[in-house]
């Protein structure tokens, strides 16, 4: 097992606030029971994805993990005001979170909407989505289990979609058809992220894959 310090965070941590809420809850997934339907949020941003996931059906356990303080401490808040129980939070690298915290077959569904693009390619290594990623993902994931994706970065979907077919006997891209890739925030959420590509005149890319 690798030690804490291995995993390294890229990009802000801290923003206006250097510390999470003292309510704050930092969780060992072991206390999450396995047999649960449990959607794990990674790159949750300001919360908006966590949040819709986790209004949809109260039963199901949505896991969000990310970095950014700020943006976890305004989840807290929120989830808070709605009174969303189904809601834990871990602040740091998935790949810790899934190494230390996480059981074999646990994870249900898993979101990844509009990862960091590292858009210089001396950062490329940097990218979350590659072909490690979803052979150490794999592992945790429940029989049947859905992976959905999103990015507005040209490099970045290219990437995507070479992954996707690398990993083609692992798991099925449901919406394969070209006129299904388009991001729906009707029935998607609809994060700052995603506000912000529309302003830039970017067209999101969504993909869903699921686990043969």
């Amino acid at each position: 097992m690798k030690n804490n310090s291995s995993y390294r965070l890229y990009g802000r941590t801290k923003g206006r606030k250097n510390k999470i809420n003292n309510q704050f809850l930092e969780i060992s997934l072991k206390e999450i029971d396995k047999n649960k339907y449990n959607i794990l949020d990674i790159g949750s941003g300001y919360g908006e994805s966590t949040i819709k996931l986790a209004k949809v059906d109260k039963q199901k356990v949505v896991i969000c993990c990310d970095k950014y303080i700020d943006g976890l401490n305004n989840l807290y808040n929120q989830a808070k005001l709605e009174l969303l129980d189904n809601i834990y939070i871990y602040q740091g690298n998935v790949h810790q979170l899934l190494d230390q915290h996480c059981k074999i077959d646990f994870i249900s569904e898993v979101w990844i909407l509009f990862p960091d693009p590292w858009p210089k390619k001396k950062h490329f290594k940097r990218r979350l989505i590659n072909h490690d990623f979803f052979i150490k993902i794999n592992k945790f994931l429940k029989s049947g289990a859905t992976i959905n994706i999103a990015s507005d970065s040209k490099s970045y979907i290219s990437q995507i979609l070479r992954i996707i077919h690398q990993i083609r006997n692992d798991f099925k891209w449901l919406n394969q058809n070209k006129l299904e890739w388009d991001y729906d925030p009707v029935t998607l959420p609809e994060t700052k992220y995603y506000k912000k590509a529309l302003k830039n005149g970017l067209n999101p890319f969504y993909a869903k894959l699921k686990k043969l």
